[in-house]
């Protein structure tokens, strides 16, 4: 692929910035500010009462979602954030005291807090122990219990850009008749993934980071072997099937995942989604995949020969978008690249680097000198 044909749209290249933070939220284009802005206009004057047109979008963004995930548009349902869409899961499936759920020590919170929330319900909460960053199988393998009924983790690690062998993982919980839930808000957009193939039942997705959404946006995907398992917690008024009839209040359900939506929707971040999406259906996942791979190889290898040691796993097996390394002094050298325009992220004291699909193997070379000068 060529990133120059991408560059225009983002503004703070012009400003001199050299952005590679997208594993904490991504900038705007320019092409969802039109979006966005177009919308407001309209909105302004010429169609005040945009909400059938909101139901429009929200359809089609769900469309966007299953030609580039190549799964059914009717399983997908948009939700505000990561957070909700795990509660959805959490709070969707009925559970008797000691059944078990199994997550990691090495995850974000938003895939920890939604489970921990069960325990008043009696739910017990396993943790596998990572390895320097590493969630390997067989320590998954080894903390399952009889009880265990989920288990839940991310594609990609936050801290460090760990990928999860999720067909591996997937298969472990179908011998083991598990519900397999995934957060994939570090990896759905730029690593390729089968996710029929991998067994995974639930997938939550925010869509401010690697997909490059408004924040506030976000959605979820649903097996057909959970959904029937699976009833939601809240009941927006969209949630059923003749939801416009207003005093026929009859709970049937719609037959599709738009049940687990709540009523009123972002319809600015749905259009601004919808307008981010364009690149990824322009370019295919595979391409930005290897696109980043590319760059994060050569960008370890570079710190690795200036002697810095990564947190990341740079296996072809685990090795993600996302490079992390550790350093003595990693609050004074984060401050420092911010006042050279160069954005990474700080965390735990180690710097992450997460370029995308825009930038280009010269960026990575001005961060890699100014990091020589600063070091």
């Amino acid at each position: 692929m060529n990133p120059e044909s991408y560059r225009t749209e983002f503004p703070h290249i012009e400003e001199g910035i050299i952005y590679l933070n997208h594993a904490a939220v991504s900038p705007m284009s320019n092409r969802v500010r039109q979006a966005l802005e177009h919308f407001m206009d309209h909105r302004q004057v010429a169609n005040i009462e945009f909400w059938p047109n909101g139901l429009e979008e929200k359809q089609a963004l769900k469309a966007d979602l299953a030609k580039l995930l190549h799964l059914p548009a009717e399983q997908f349902a948009i939700v505000p954030n990561t957070s909700t869409g795990l509660n959805i899961l959490a709070q969707g499936l009925s559970w008797k005291p000691g059944d078990r759920i199994l997550l990691n020590n090495f995850e974000f919170p938003a895939n920890v807090y939604p489970f921990l929330n069960l325990e008043r319900k009696g739910v017990v909460v396993d943790f596998v122990p990572h390895r320097d960053g590493r969630i390997l199988l067989e320590d998954i393998e080894a903390a399952i219990r009889p009880e265990t009924r989920l288990l839940s983790i991310s594609f990609v690690e936050f801290l460090n850009g760990f990928k999860n062998d999720l067909y591996a993982i997937g298969e472990l919980c179908k011998q083991h008749n598990i519900w397999f839930a995934v957060d994939g808000i570090q990896g759905i957009g730029v690593q390729t993934l089968d996710v029929t193939a991998a067994g995974i039942d639930f997938l939550a997705v925010g869509g401010q980071k690697w997909l490059m959404w408004p924040l506030g946006t976000a959605f979820i995907w649903i097996s057909k072997r959970l959904f029937p398992h699976l009833h939601p917690a809240f009941l927006g008024w969209l949630a059923v099937e003749d939801s416009w009839n207003f005093f026929d209040y009859r709970m049937d359900l719609l037959p599709d995942a738009g049940r687990f939506e709540p009523g009123t929707m972002n319809v600015m971040g749905i259009i601004g989604a919808r307008a981010a999406m364009q690149p990824f259906l322009e370019l295919g996942i595979e391409t930005i995949e290897r696109h980043l791979l590319q760059l994060t190889d050569y960008l370890a290898d570079e710190l690795q020969a200036m002697g810095f040691s990564l947190l990341s796993d740079r296996s072809a097996k685990h090795r993600s978008q996302i490079v992390t390394f550790r350093t003595d002094n990693g609050e004074a050298l984060f401050q420092a690249l911010q006042k050279h325009n160069i954005r990474v992220s700080l965390r735990e004291g180690n710097i992450r680097v997460s370029p995308h699909f825009y930038n280009t193997r010269e960026e990575i070379d001005q961060f890699l000198q100014v990091l020589k000068k600063l070091k």
